[in-house]
């Protein structure tokens, strides 16, 4: 190893900085786990009792949902790409605000620890149920494993910690705060790991804005990264505006109905708490988006400032490199600061685990334990539940060193079958909450089609070699590049024999196969070509109407002579989507409708209840 290279690896004080994120996370888990000794309730333990507040549970849920993508993917989106990405964030503010209006009043009144209890109170029947908890297992369970490595492989390649270490530290130590602290542990420990994963993106986006010469350096040279707007409707093209608004609402609606979602709006005192945690987590959410997307953009000014472009000099061999490279350029000479971005990275990837370890263990318990064994204590139950928690942490483990051995394929198959998840299981909820005569049978079929169709178009783009990729925007000059950076470019090594599923594959699996579409401009495209080759910001959009029009054609069909009761906690009138003044016009010859739409939000549930027996004109 060269001088140069020593010189950008991680020091002592490197690892003093990601260690103390790690006993910080464990110490947190500690003290809760003594303060509540005395309260080993399981609501308790996994809801904190339902007495949290809007602001830590807001944060909580912002990082939940970002893990490494947001520091490793998001900039180097920008980067390649431009910034018009970020205008997703439309979509988010209205995914979080569909959520505020649809999912609080009808999971926050029915006081569920396990949104699949949900099904069941809807229908009756377990089989919804346990095809939705199914599914959800699965997702979560994957989609662990695959943080857990993707973290580790930076870590490997950035500190030289061996995999299987960091996968470790990493399960262990999610293991160790979530099973004996609880829900509340995981809350705080996810705001004190967003303070840290906003500091190392800053100090990124500083350092990088300063040495590519300001803020107005950084806009001129990325000039043609400027790209927000491209309102061209052809569904082919990767990212557009309507891509981008059009597909994003109903996926950030399905982190709503989440088991770590629903786990946050139900740990709150009431319906205006759980609202305003939505209210709180979209602009904080988009806040995030935007900085670490102008970060990409200053990472590109700065290399082009230098006249040495590492993704164009072959410093780095695939995209999501870029920013533990440049992490290591700009910090070299300041101990600490590279340690302070892993911690960043640990923050958001930890936040994802433990959320899903408490998540996992709160639906075993509902929705198995509780079910087959009536009897088992409230204590006995808790106890019961924190094994779980180390259960499917190793189960996590297990699956993260799978993954190290894997085949590119065959992840990407895998991180396809969890994409076409989570569209219907959002048309599933939604055809559950809004439609009185969906049938238990046709949503279950109607699922498993939207499903099935969707992972058809993931693996058709996947392995159709005449699907083209989408091309990066012109890069920056390599004029300036010394012939070091060019013939010693291991600054960040990856393993590149046998191929397994590297960072590249990793970051885009994990964003849904973010860097697979581009629309071709052949003409010689054949139609099943064309149809491979839609934005995936669609497949969410796609899955989850499916759902609803298949599930809602068989229910039709299939309707009993006498309608079977419908519990009126678990159904909307659509007239929630109308103005308060039209609300007000419907509602004309129902005298009862407006007071229970204001009952409602104060959730009296009696005034409710007789303005729901009108509720049939709107459904």
């Amino acid at each position: 190893m060269d001088t140069e290279t020593l010189a950008r690896s991680f020091s002592v004080p490197d690892f003093v900085v990601f260690g103390l994120l790690i006993l910080v996370s464990v110490a947190i888990g500690i003290f809760f786990a003594f303060r509540d000794k005395k309260h080993n309730t399981t609501e308790n333990y996994f809801l904190g009792n339902r007495k949290l507040r809007s602001l830590p549970v807001g944060l909580s849920f912002v990082v939940t949902f970002q893990s490494s993508i947001l520091i490793l993917g998001f900039p180097a989106e920008a980067y390649a790409y431009g910034l018009q990405y970020a205008m997703q964030c439309v979509g988010v503010i209205c995914g979080y605000l569909l959520a505020a209006l649809i999912v609080v009043p009808i999971f926050h009144p029915l006081k569920v620890t396990s949104v699949y209890e949900y099904y069941f109170l809807r229908y009756k029947t377990n089989s919804v149920r346990y095809v939705a908890v199914t599914l959800g297992v699965i997702h979560y369970t994957f989609y662990m494993g695959i943080v857990m490595y993707g973290t580790a492989l930076a870590l490997e390649s950035v500190a030289k910690l061996p995999m299987w270490s960091s996968i470790l530290i990493f399960s262990s130590s999610a293991i160790i705060y979530t099973s004996i602290g609880g829900f509340k542990a995981v809350i705080w420990t996810d705001v004190f790991q967003s303070i840290v994963m906003l500091v190392g993106i800053l100090a990124v986006l500083v350092k990088s804005t300063i040495n590519a010469g300001g803020m107005s350096n950084v806009f001129k040279l990325s000039e043609t990264r400027l790209n927000f707007f491209n309102f061209d409707p052809d569904p082919t093209l990767r990212h557009t505006f309507w891509t981008l608004v059009i597909g994003a609402p109903s996926q950030f609606l399905y982190l709503s109905i989440t088991q770590a979602g629903i786990q946050r709006i139900n740990s709150t005192p009431s319906m205006a708490t759980a609202r305003k945690l939505f209210y709180i987590a979209a602009p904080i959410y988009s806040f995030t988006w935007i900085l670490v997307m102008i970060q990409g953009l200053a990472i590109f000014a700065y290399f082009s400032n230098k006249g040495c472009d590492p993704l164009a000099s072959g410093q780095v061999k695939n995209l999501n490199q870029i920013i533990p490279f440049t992490m290591l350029e700009l910090f070299h000479d300041y101990p600490g600061l590279p340690g302070l971005f892993i911690a960043a990275l640990a923050a958001a990837s930890l936040s994802t685990i433990s959320s899903g370890l408490s998540s996992l263990s709160a639906v075993t318990y509902e929705d198995f334990i509780k079910v087959f064994f009536k009897n088992v204590s409230d204590e006995k139950g808790t106890n019961i539940s924190k094994a779980v928690v180390a259960i499917y942490g190793l189960i996590s483990v297990g699956f993260a060193f799978l993954l190290s051995n894997v085949e590119g394929p065959l992840g990407q198959i895998m991180a396809g079958f969890m994409g076409a998840i989570t569209g219907p299981e959002a048309g599933l909820f939604l055809i559950s909450v809004f439609f009185r005569r969906a049938r238990p049978k046709a949503v279950i079929v109607g699922t498993f089609t939207g499903m099935c169709f969707v992972l058809w178009i993931i693996l058709g783009q996947n392995f159709s070699a005449t699907v083209p990729k989408a091309p990066y925007l012109p890069l920056g000059p390599t004029d300036q590049c010394s012939a070091s950076d060019t013939t010693n470019s291991s600054l960040i090594t990856y393993r590149t024999t046998p191929t397994p599923m590297n960072m590249s594959t990793i970051i885009s699996n994990l964003s849904t196969l973010q860097d697979h579409v581009s629309s071709s401009t052949d003409t010689d495209r054949t139609g099943l070509q064309t149809f491979y080759s839609i934005s995936y910001m669609y497949f969410n959009l796609i899955g989850c109407i499916l759902v609803i029009s298949i599930s809602t054609i068989i229910s039709l069909f299939t309707q009993p002579k006498t309608p079977e009761p419908v519990s009126e906690k678990t159904v909307l009138p659509l007239s929630i989507f109308l103005p308060s003044c039209l609300k007000r016009r419907c509602s004309v010859n129902t005298s009862d409708c407006d007071d229970s739409t204001d009952s409602y939000e104060r959730e009296g549930m009696m005034q409710m209840e007789s303005c729901n027996r009108h509720k049939d004109r709107f459904v």
